[in-house]
């Protein structure tokens, strides 16, 4: 593939998902966090959600579909960098949609830096994040021409 900046604004097809209960606890297990908002409804409406929420990292579960003629090597990619910004907290019981686009692309010789930007919106289409990543791509002879 051709690693031009004319890949720069390329988006993928919205993916919905459905957040619930079960997997935001599992997530909040595997981190061993103990905010009770993560795992207690009670809880997290005293602190004023609708039900229990989601840590910040969740949202780089929720993966995108893929993005026309953007294709990713198998191997030499690194996660150089995320960050996350949330208008809104992701709740147990939401619906969301997630797009990816390319936000940025530098090539320099063999190496390509990739920033991958995620936006979330919820059923009532109100962004409740945007992400975005970072990836260090070690080409290899063939793709770096």
């Amino acid at each position: 593939m051709e690693w031009t900046e004319d890949l720069i604004g390329r988006c993928s097809s919205p993916k919905m998902y459905h957040i619930d209960r079960d997997t935001l606890k599992q997530f909040s297990r595997s981190l061993e966090l103990t905010y009770p908002p993560y795992f207690d409804p009670e809880a997290a409406r005293s602190e004023g959600y609708r039900d229990i929420i989601a840590p910040p990292t969740f949202a780089f579960t929720l993966t995108a579909g893929d993005i026309p003629g953007l294709e990713l090597p198998d191997a030499g990619i690194i996660h150089g960098e995320q960050q996350f910004e949330y208008a809104l907290p992701l709740t147990a019981g939401d619906e969301v949609h997630v797009v990816a686009c390319i936000d940025n692309l530098k090539k320099r010789g063999s190496t390509v830096f990739l920033t991958l930007k995620t936006i979330a919106h919820n059923s009532q289409n109100e962004m409740v994040f945007v992400s975005r990543s970072l990836f260090i791509i070690t080409l290899d002879k063939e793709s770096a021409l």
